[in-house]
């Protein structure tokens, strides 16, 4: 049997973000009047597309959650990345609901009743500005890609996404798969792609909707959370990483193994606070507590300045005397911290956000280029390991600016001399890039 639809006319136009990373970064998204608010947007990362970046190498056929090859040529799932995934998805949802451009559209094409592929395969045409979700049930089954053009419909390339694992929903944005996986081809947002989904004996499945990139940003942030909630240690509260580093040619100095990334940490909990605002789910809430248990309860993810001032490092290395103290890294940690406390105020909690005032006030003059007129640093491995003066690239720059500036509203109404320190530095560092 073949079932086979063609909705050749089928074009979702709606506001669709471009490509913005932190290497296409630009003064534009830099919110000078951002209100931030730990249920909301988180920062401007409506604007980024955490699925193009060059270290994504495709989005994982099990999780539908990026894969990334950073450290790791093969590719491995990275926390950091997972939850900025989230967050941007999160964030687009926010921002199109503002500009009342969050209508979910749904295009049912296979009722609830169990189709077994053995038997048949899903055949249709679909323009490449939709979203795909499934359920499937059982054994492997294969989602083939053929992208066509929009005059003739030729045939231009395949690819085959394999599916595997236990019964679980399949969420894909088509334009993501084609530009990840089909690097070479010539693509265009208002080509089309021909879709087949066969599978195994028994493979089956129900479900299948074809819907906008609303409903693909709705359903890779339950992807993104769904990961974090499954893969977080109990004990712990980490995310541990399982990529063995040095930093950089000092071979001396390794990274701990397994490690635990403050800033993974902090996003995550963010993440999850937006979750939790949701839900109002019990279990959500406990994994946002252990999520800051690594930054307030150990020194798992902890270095301490001059032995005196304690920073949440991105990178902690073994030895938590010696650090690399990453400026950005320790900033997203904050304002997770930040946005646990707003939900779950605790007196600890508020007692580690002051400790790290306490170093930020003592440490940012350090972060100030010694050469180069107000520009940042992205780390101080020049003072605590001699090496060379390590600049901020100038997306690195734009984020800390961002930071700032969010961290400066934060306490703006609380704590006017906290939130007169980030405004130093906002202008500080704004002023090196007008």
């Amino acid at each position: 049997m073949n079932i086979s639809s063609t909705l050749s006319n089928l074009y979702f136009n709606e506001y669709y973000y471009e490509s913005s990373t932190f290497s296409a970064y630009t003064t534009d998204q830099l919110y000078y009047n951002y209100q931030y608010n730990s249920r909301e947007s988180y920062l401007n990362f409506a604007y980024f597309n955490v699925e193009q970046r060059n270290r994504v190498l495709y989005i994982d056929f099990l999780y539908d959650i990026p894969v990334s090859s950073q450290w790791r040529p093969h590719g491995h799932l990275y926390p950091i990345q997972i939850a900025q995934y989230g967050l941007s998805h999160w964030s687009r949802l926010e921002q199109n609901s503002k500009n009342q451009q969050n209508k979910i559209y749904k295009f049912e094409r296979l009722q609830p009743n169990e189709i077994f592929l053995s038997n048949t395969y899903i055949h249709f045409t679909i323009s490449s500005n939709s979203s795909l979700h499934f359920h499937f049930f059982n054994n492997n089954i294969e989602l083939v890609y053929s992208t066509k053009t929009v005059h003739d419909l030729e045939t231009l390339t395949k690819k085959i996404i394999p599916l595997k694992g236990s019964p679980r929903q399949v969420n894909r944005y088509m334009l993501i798969d084609i530009e990840i996986l089909m690097t070479k081809t010539l693509f265009f947002r208002h080509d089309f792609i021909k879709i087949q989904i066969c599978g195994d004996t028994q493979a089956s499945v129900d479900q299948l909707i074809i819907g906008n990139q609303t409903l693909y940003d709705q359903q890779a942030f339950y992807s993104a959370t769904r990961w974090l909630l499954n893969n977080q240690d109990l004990q712990t509260g980490c995310w541990f990483i399982h990529v063995q580093r040095n930093y950089a040619h000092h071979t001396r100095y390794h990274l701990r193994n397994p490690w635990c990334s403050a800033m993974a940490q902090g996003q995550a909990a963010s993440l999850l606070v937006r979750l939790y605002s949701l839900t109002n789910n019990n279990e959500h809430l406990l994994a946002i507590r252990r999520a800051i248990q690594p930054l307030w309860s150990s020194d798992v993810t902890r270095a301490y300045f001059n032995n005196r001032f304690v920073w949440l490092e991105e990178y902690p290395l073994e030895s938590a005397t010696k650090g690399l103290f990453v400026l950005n890294g320790c900033l997203y940690a904050l304002i997770g911290l930040i946005d646990a406390n707003t939900i779950d105020h605790q007196p600890y909690l508020s007692e580690l956000i002051n400790q790290i005032i306490i170093s930020l006030e003592h440490m940012l003059p350090y972060y100030v280029h010694p050469h180069i007129s107000n520009w940042s640093l992205y780390d101080l491995s020049h003072i605590t390991m001699k090496s060379k003066i390590n600049s901020a690239s100038y997306s690195y720059h734009l984020v800390h600016i961002t930071l700032l500036q969010c961290l400066r509203q934060i306490f703006k109404k609380t704590n006017d001399s906290v939130s007169q320190l980030f405004d130093f530095y906002v202008q500080r560092f704004t002023s090196a890039i007008l």
